[in-house]
């Protein structure tokens, strides 16, 4: 595996990407978190979840390091306080009179927790944030989330188009999914509306697996049955993938809880196959559409893919 070529396309558009599962944010002490390639630092607060830089503009240190004491993050180092806001609102040497510089503050990404995810805007930020775009219509009335995740070698763009390729199935996972497809002849369709992709067999509109950039997928595997995945960019050439499993169908606790943790398990498990293969590609990034990997029919969902990517890039 090569590092991160300079003649290849960032993977990182503009929009909300899910970069944690809200259940790794504590209540009461910040979190250290390394995503897009920056050291970050997450806290909770009253008025929300809160994304700073992971360093103190004073001297450097990691913020993380600190605490957290009544919404605000005290740097370890020298007792500065930063509110929710990224504010410094007291430097304890200088006593409680003095003069606070303008400079000494937090840049704040913006950031809110929904659907389970912690979410981050990544790129230039408009007026007006758009709502993210969630599967409310697919999850709607479904238990859930049964989660897992683990980390894969390889950049955002590898990752998602591996999970809109269907034509590896009966070859990377002949030992698990890939047993139940009847042949590896595949007549595929896939559309695109906005920033979704979609993608199915003709014969079986009814299960499709559909990406919803720039980092959420999910997958109709049956009658209210899903899986869907979150891919959280720890670095160019990083990813960590989120699993989860939904359904609609069982609604007896244990039942639903035993079905639940069989699926998250299961899940994890095909996606540890996924990732085998994955980090095998010869580069960590997908390439544009140039001729340097040659794309078939098959791969219509990929090219789609490529071409919104080439839209944003020249954003």
């Amino acid at each position: 595996m090569t590092d991160h070529p300079k003649n290849l396309p960032d993977d990182f558009g503009p929009g909300w990407y899910a970069i944690l599962s809200t259940r790794e944010v504590p209540q009461d002490k910040p979190l250290a978190c390394h995503r897009f390639g920056l050291d970050l630092v997450v806290i909770r607060t009253n008025a929300g979840i809160r994304v700073f830089p992971d360093r103190c503009p004073h001297r450097g240190v990691r913020l993380s390091a600190g605490r957290l004491d009544q919404d605000c993050l005290e740097c370890a180092f020298h007792g500065f306080r930063f509110n929710e806001e990224g504010q410094c609102v007291a430097i304890p040497v200088q006593g409680q009179d003095s003069v606070i510089p303008q400079a000494m503050q937090l840049h704040r990404f913006p950031a809110e927790e929904a659907h389970g995810y912690v979410f981050m805007w990544w790129g230039e930020v408009p007026a007006e944030l758009p709502a993210i775009d969630w599967f409310d219509e697919e999850l709607a009335d479904c238990h859930g989330p049964y989660e897992r995740w683990a980390d894969c070698n390889v950049g955002l763009s590898r990752n998602i188009e591996n999970q809109l390729d269907s034509a590896h199935l009966p070859f990377v996972h002949k030992r698990s999914i890939g047993r139940f497809v009847k042949s590896v002849e595949m007549d595929l369709e896939s559309n695109v509306q906005d920033n979704r992709i979609r993608l199915f067999r003709r014969q079986h509109p009814e299960t499709y697996v559909e990406m919803r950039l720039p980092n959420l997928w999910i997958n109709r595997i049956g009658t209210r049955s899903y899986v869907s995945l979150a891919f959280a960019p720890i670095s160019a050439t990083r990813t960590r993938i989120y699993t989860r499993y939904y359904q609609g169908r069982f609604h007896i606790a244990w039942v639903r809880d035993l079905l639940g943790w069989v699926m998250g398990w299961s899940n994890q498990w095909i996606l540890r196959e996924d990732i085998r293969i994955v980090e095998q590609h010869d580069t960590p990034i997908s390439p544009p559409l140039d001729g340097s990997e040659l794309l078939l029919a098959c791969d219509i969902a990929v090219i789609r893919y490529r071409r919104l990517r080439q839209g944003w890039q020249k954003l």
